[in-house]
């Protein structure tokens, strides 16, 4: 056997001795319901990702790598999560995911229905934090809406952001691009009468209530579940990288359309969220999305709900 050869066996049968890589399972499509009163909230996978390390900013890279717990990859992990809300015979969704508006990151969002039991002619309203592809990409395909009989809710700031031609041209030149896919969603949304605009701090549904969160976009909005004295609070955006701005909520992304005023918002809800004890659903949090806040060091950790 000459070297090489041997080698090759070599490598073969450390692989096949040695136990398996600790990689975790893939989460499932859908996850167990959340109970807040009446509501059964029901955790939906859109799908796994990753964001690139230097899109992160306000601490060096060295200091981020710290805060990350020296994580041997240069990307923080991620998810794309959208949640079903089950109240009796009614049916609401936050946010849409991915859907097929952004290439190379289609939406697993109709799956994750189906696994719940659900179709998209049984959703009834659709509550948007904001606007970006990942939020919205599951609102339309093909010119028509994915959910025929739910109205879509969107907060005024919102849409006259993306509409503005002055916001546009302001905007950076690689984030110029989906104005005009909002755009086209928007249009489809507006043609078939599902669309409804709502102010920060309206009533969108009975015991539901938006939540001006702005900073990340214009009219970025939570949304507060509440219920037989439970609460769940959605927080969209609010982070990205949990691993990061949980224990550095200073931490800014780059798609932050106004990251010192997203920055200044996310320490402030954590801070009374903290305190509060209020449960939140977060679009970007580790599968499957909903605890705690604990304060910890100077920052934050999320506890799972018991």
């Amino acid at each position: 056997m000459n070297t090489l050869r041997y080698l090759l066996y070599c490598i073969l049968v450390f692989f096949l001795a040695a136990p398996a890589a600790a990689v975790p399972p893939p989460p499932p499509p859908a996850g167990k319901a959340v109970l807040v009163g009446d509501f059964a909230v029901i955790p939906l996978l859109d799908g796994l990702h990753t964001f690139p390390l230097n899109i992160f900013k306000g601490v060096t890279e060295a200091e981020m790598k710290k805060t990350a717990g020296g994580h041997p990859y240069p990307t923080i992990p991620g998810t794309f999560m959208v949640y079903l809300i089950k109240r009796d015979n009614d049916r609401f969704l936050v946010d849409t995911g991915n859907g097929t508006l952004r290439p190379g990151r289609s939406g697993q969002l109709l799956l994750s229905l189906k696994e719940a039991k659900t179709a998209p002619a049984d959703i009834g309203k659709i509550f948007i934090t904001h606007m970006h592809g990942d939020h919205i990409g599951g609102l339309v395909k093909d010119g028509k809406p994915i959910f025929p009989k739910a109205k879509v809710y969107v907060a005024k700031a919102e849409y006259d952001y993306w509409t503005s031609e002055e916001a546009m041209r302001k905007a950076p030149e690689g984030g110029r691009g989906l104005f005009p896919l909002v755009r086209d969603v928007l249009r489809v949304l507006e043609q078939d009468k599902l669309l409804i605009f709502f102010v920060p701090g309206e009533v969108v549904a009975p015991d539901v209530t938006s939540v001006d969160l702005a900073g990340h976009t214009p009219g970025h909005t939570g949304f507060m579940f509440a219920s037989q004295g439970k609460q769940l609070f959605f927080v969209g955006d609010l982070l990205h990288g949990a691993v990061l701005q949980m224990p550095r909520p200073d931490i800014t992304v780059d798609f932050d359309v106004d990251q010192p005023a997203a920055k200044e918002m996310r320490l402030r809800t954590f801070k009374r969220l903290a305190e509060d004890r209020i449960p939140i659903a977060g679009a970007h949090l580790p599968f499957p999305g909903i605890g705690l806040l604990r304060p910890a060091g100077g920052g934050y950790k999320l506890e799972a709900l018991k």
